[in-house]
């Protein structure tokens, strides 16, 4: 890896202090395609609702204003009490706050299951917030995931980044900000959609600041291309 990190270095690209050299392990996840979320609207007692039958997303806002606190952590706190009421957000409590896809007005959680989080655009909860209030949010869940094979080793978060470097998937003047271990959809086959474990990983633009999260299949060390796109901070 120092070679490569020298190699980068001179691209100016920088890498985290701490990369892990150690292989993970995950699973090929199925979940089954079903239409979750409206079953759960007559319970939706605290919002008012709209669900996309085509989108397969619940819209909802709160009936009551809720005011938050200026301090970021107690706001935190407040927007995790709400979500996990099921009388305002279906499911909430298997959504998990996800920092680095979160913005000041904008709380992004990601939908946990016993095996790890799931990051697709069917399995996320955003709760937009403005003056310090809960406006709406937007939810989809993709059900409970189970295994569909035995637990596999995967490669490296260091063996992931080489991967990139080596496909040009790391641009010069750019920062690695954080890389973590979860699960993005594959294929969808029979009913149910297939998710495998990948590296995701996101990159700043020193210039622009863009921050743009890719992924790394952890088992192949492919890059699965559809799935760049940029989170403003």
């Amino acid at each position: 890896m120092a070679s490569i990190r020298s190699e980068m270095k001179s691209d100016n690209i920088d890498l985290p202090d701490k990369l892990s050299n150690a292989p993970a392990s995950g699973y090929y996840l199925a979940t089954k395609n079903r239409n979750y979320l409206s079953n759960k609207i007559d319970a939706l007692t605290n919002v008012n609702v709209r669900y996309s039958k085509d989108e397969n997303v619940l819209y909802a806002a709160p009936k009551m204003t809720t005011l938050l606190d200026k301090n970021p952590k107690k706001a935190l706190e407040q927007v995790n009490k709400f979500k996990n009421d099921p009388k305002n957000v279906p499911y909430g409590k298997e959504f998990k706050y996800e920092p680095d896809m979160s913005s000041e007005d904008n709380y992004v959680f990601v939908q946990t299951t016993d095996y790890g989080e799931i990051y697709a655009g069917s399995a996320q909860l955003s709760i937009a917030v403005k003056d310090h209030q809960i406006i709406n949010y937007a939810e989809s869940y993709m059900g409970p995931a189970s295994p569909v094979r035995e637990l596999q080793s995967t490669i490296s978060a260091v063996r992931a980044v080489r991967a990139m470097y080596t496909n040009r998937e790391l641009t010069n003047n750019s920062k690695v900000t954080q890389i973590k271990l979860g699960y993005s959809k594959l294929t969808e086959v029979r009913g149910s959609t297939i998710l495998l474990p990948t590296w995701l990983v996101w990159i700043e633009n020193k210039t622009t600041k863009n921050i743009t999260l890719k992924r790394v299949n952890a088992y192949t060390a492919q890059m699965l291309q559809s799935t760049t796109y940029n989170v403003e901070k």
